[in-house]
């Protein structure tokens, strides 16, 4: 992370052509094209104000300790987990599904089941590996399974579902704006 942040630094400090040639630099080095699986659990506020946030932080630690192994055995790999959310980046969209349809059913399945919600974005992001991500992509998959998705829906972006091959009902695809991306979208089930 520390070569990712002196690339930053330097970049806010210079300008004109030096700029764009540590732009390029940055995208060089830490640049991908990626799967993001963005998971949000459901009702984080609701329930800590009624069972406090030790009862919560159990929950969180039920949901990384299912999908953690989901999303290695899938091909993988856990960027980071956030309060309830989980980041995860995969090659191929094929991989980032199955991941998502098992992380799913799991929690689900469970005793107490875990309300989640899954976005899942393909695209070019920057990506400093076990540690974060950043662009489009990344926005994307989140704004899915954070502000549209509801429990236990798996939502994926066009791009994702033509590099499944999937077909697609017009009726079924989802179009939106959030905050200026132009989200064009439909549910996996």
């Amino acid at each position: 992370m520390q070569a990712f942040y002196a690339l930053i630094d330097r970049l806010d400090r210079c300008d004109g052509d030096e700029k764009a040639a540590l732009e390029a630099m940055l995208w060089d080095t830490f640049g991908t094209t990626a799967c993001v699986l963005a998971l949000d659990m459901s009702g984080f506020s609701r329930t800590v104000r009624a069972e406090g946030i030790v009862g919560y932080l159990a929950r969180i630690r039920r949901m990384q300790q299912v999908s953690t192994p989901v999303v290695v055995s899938a091909g993988g790999e856990v960027v980071k987990y956030t309060a309830d959310n989980l980041m995860a980046v995969f090659e191929h969209a094929s991989q980032a599904v199955a991941a998502a349809l098992e992380i799913r059913h799991a929690c689900l399945a469970m005793r107490e089941p875990l309300e989640v919600s899954i976005g899942l974005a393909s695209g070019r992001f920057l990506y400093v590996p076990q540690t974060d991500c950043f662009g489009d992509t990344v926005n994307v998959a989140f704004k899915l399974a954070e502000d549209i998705a509801g429990n236990g829906d798996i939502l994926a972006t066009d791009i994702v579902l033509a590099q499944l091959g999937k077909d697609v009902a017009p009726s079924d695809w989802r179009h939106m704006e959030i905050s200026g991306l132009q989200l064009r979208f439909a549910q996996i089930h």
